[in-house]
């Protein structure tokens, strides 16, 4: 399959459908859901975001918020940055009084957060719903509310188990940042690098940080980086200063723990937020699993790929991606067949840096590569005839199998109508999965049954099929006995994921200490949005 233009808004991270119409419904949810989980299982300071859009274009938000853990149900107080074209909330605004969540027994919980603007005084009622995997992690996605009332988005949620020192950031870490700038045309940008930062948060010289940048396609690669990271106190963020050669960036800075941060820019210069994990390593490990997100401005399609890597030395010895390219899965082919690819992962540039040079690989050939204790943060580098800004995330595979329990599950796209999120809760059999999805696609929110059978073969790639009116089916990549990544193969969306398995309530899984990155909405430019249907090639 041939090389050809993208364009996108990047994905990734994170995170994680898709029907027609207005307002609220319900779809005849199984009642009730069961589970372990009450308002007592979200209890302390969470931090969280979330990438996506609404009525005014790109909409990004970060902050931290306290939940009682009560059976009042009360958030006390908190503070967030909310990112819009029509900028009504400053960042580090107030999460106060009024404030309130709801847990259900599966780990689905909404809550709605009033928000007063620290420079207006004025309030606004932000509304999010999540799925918790334990009382201290969860997938979460906006639902509506702020300056355009509406919209959506997708991201994690993450408990902050103690105050994050200044001291303990003195750390190698890898990034993934992307959103788009302030123009009309709202132009991606995507940026992934490496710094190590000293005891008092400077980004230090030997070994140099050092980023690569794709905007509009236009790759800036290979960057020297300087800056720091402050940590902030209590709910307040901290700040972040990236200076390179593209420009100086500046961030608030939501901390979850030494091993883990969310960034969101601070300067009004453009809509971006992203993650900040520890780089243990630059080690490619043997088995991977994977998923990316594009635009085809050649076919004026958005696409999603999603597979399976096995390395040796560096050397991909072996590759398969599937592909939904505006709702055809596959090229069409029924069965579906994946593509096979080769390539390599090679160190190139500043210390923490690779190059994923794939070979036929459906959406790019050259990707700068940062490992990092969330992933391995891949972002598109072509340059010539082919520019694009195709982005994803790797894991590293180490099981092959799910287990018989209940699991939650994140989902980020486009259908027909733009932008759509989902979160579910699900149990599964050796066979069938079962549960409930909400999902929210731009002003409207709707909860579906989710519901079918599913196969894994050895090698941990598994398929779903006919689950629910909000996602028709998903192909998935087994990444350990907790965690898959997806892609969804419905024919009226282009959407991607994971699911991860939940734990007891009162535990934290190996998962949630692990934190895998967000992934990350699927977007075209604007001036490519305007007739959504066009963009999906499916019959009808």
């Amino acid at each position: 399959m041939s090389l050809r233009n993208r364009l996108v808004l990047p994905v990734i991270l994170f995170a994680l459908a898709v029907l027609a119409g207005c307002g609220s419904s319900t779809s005849n949810p199984v009642p009730p859901p069961t589970g372990g989980f009450s308002n007592t299982n979200f209890n302390g300071t969470y931090t969280f975001s979330v990438l996506g859009q609404d009525g005014n274009g790109t909409f990004a938000m970060a902050g931290s918020l306290v939940a009682c853990g009560c059976a009042n149900h009360t958030i006390a107080s908190g503070t967030v940055d909310l990112l819009d074209p029509v900028p009504l909330v400053a960042p580090g605004s107030t999460i106060g009084s009024g404030s309130t969540y709801n847990i259900t027994p599966d780990g689905r919980g909404t809550a709605n957060l009033v928000v007063t603007n620290s420079g207006l005084g004025l309030s606004t009622t932000i509304e999010v719903d999540f799925v918790l995997t334990s009382s201290s992690h969860g997938l979460i996605i906006y639902s509506g509310g702020g300056p355009a009332g509406g919209g959506s988005a997708s991201g994690t949620i993450d408990l902050q188990p103690t105050a994050v020192t200044q001291g303990s950031l003195a750390n190698a870490y890898s990034f993934s940042l992307s959103g788009t700038d302030f123009t009309t045309n709202l132009n991606p940008i995507a940026t992934v690098g490496a710094f190590t930062l000293d005891g008092s948060g400077n980004i230090v010289n030997s070994p140099a940080g050092v980023e690569d940048f794709n905007y509009a396609a236009a790759p800036s690669t290979n960057l020297v980086l300087t800056g720091g990271v402050t940590v902030g106190s209590g709910t307040a963020p901290g700040v972040a200063t990236f200076s390179s050669s593209f420009g100086v960036l500046n961030f608030d800075v939501y901390a979850i723990d030494s091993t883990h941060l969310k960034l969101i820019e601070n300067d009004g210069q453009a809509i971006i937020v992203g993650d900040v994990f520890t780089q243990p390593n630059t080690t490619i490990p043997s088995n991977l699993v994977f998923t990316m997100a594009g635009f085809d401005t050649t076919g004026g399609a958005p696409f999603v790929v999603g597979g399976l890597m096995s390395t040796s030395g560096g050397t991909i010895t072996g590759g398969s991606e599937d592909i939904n390219e505006g709702g055809s899965v596959d090229g069409g082919t029924n069965p579906a067949v994946p593509v096979s690819f080769g390539g390599s992962f090679a160190p190139s540039g500043g210390t923490g840096r690779l190059v994923f040079a794939p070979t036929g690989f459906f959406g790019g050939a050259s990707f700068a590569a940062y490992p990092s204790s969330g992933g391995i943060f891949l972002m598109e580098i072509d340059t010539g005839l082919n520019p694009g800004i195709t982005s994803g995330v790797a894991l590293q595979q180490t099981g092959t199998s799910i287990t018989a329990q209940g699991y939650g599950l994140n989902l980020t796209g486009q259908d027909t109508n733009g932008e759509l999120d989902e979160i579910a809760e699900f149990t599964t059999t050796s066979t069938t999965l079962k549960g409930l999805l909400d999902e929210d696609e731009s002003f409207s929110t709707d909860t579906h049954n989710l519901t079918g059978n599913y196969t894994v073969a050895s090698n941990g790639e598994g398929s779903a099929t006919s689950l629910s009116s909000g996602m028709a089916g998903m192909f998935f990549y087994v990444a350990d006995s907790s965690n898959a990544l997806f892609i969804s193969t419905d024919p009226n969306q282009v959407a991607l994921g994971s699911f991860q398995a939940q734990t007891t309530p009162t535990s934290v899984s190996n998962m949630t200490q692990q934190h895998f990155a967000m992934l990350r909405s699927v977007h075209a430019p604007h001036s490519a949005s305007k007739n959504n249907k066009t963009r999906f090639r499916q019959a009808k």
